[in-house]
């Protein structure tokens, strides 16, 4: 896929994230169901990735060829990608890296969480239009479970990891 229709994806998925999330009332957006996170909670642990993720895309490529070699593989597809990650977290711990888990939900101030989420997205959108394609295969950055990753498979990781907890999100309201 190339960056233009990554970059289109990543974008509208947002905008319709975005969209949900504001049409929760303050009780709706603190709901858990069976243990698992809240909508607000969800979006913390979005929050704290795209945190992590901004910064690392933006180093140079020689930092980055540095610090992690080059690429000795093409790039997977989006679904070898999504496939790869679905076997890892299925062996994996169920929790993520503590640095990622959500707080209490209300513990969480909804209008900061949401503020900041929207502009670290808009932070990685403008990366995205800007980054040269060749860079997307001959860079490499570290991921917490999958290792090493073309930063064109970061890119197809931060829409499937949105959209499945968008999917997460969405599910806590089905049959309430």
């Amino acid at each position: 896929m190339e960056k233009s229709q990554i970059h289109t994806l990543l974008k509208s998925q947002h905008e319709e994230l975005l969209q949900f999330i504001q049409r929760l009332s303050d009780k709706e957006i603190h709901l858990q169901k069976e243990g698992k996170w809240s909508a607000l909670q969800n979006m913390d642990h979005l929050l704290k990735s795209a945190q992590a993720v901004n910064p690392a895309v933006r180093k140079s490529s020689i930092v980055l060829r540095a610090a992690f070699g080059k690429p000795n593989r093409e790039a997977r597809t989006y679904e070898g990608l999504v496939q790869r990650y679905q076997e890892r977290l299925a062996k994996a711990e169920l929790a993520p890296p503590k640095q990622f888990r959500a707080e209490d939900s209300k513990a969480l101030n909804r209008i900061k969480v949401m503020e900041d989420y929207d502009a670290e997205v808009q932070k990685f959108l403008r990366f995205v239009r800007s980054v040269k394609e060749r860079k997307l295969d001959r860079t490499l950055l570290p991921h917490p479970l999958l290792g090493k990753l073309l930063l064109r498979e970061i890119l197809y990781f931060m829409h499937y990891h949105t959209d499945h907890h968008y999917r997460a999100i969405k599910k806590i309201f089905m049959h309430a």
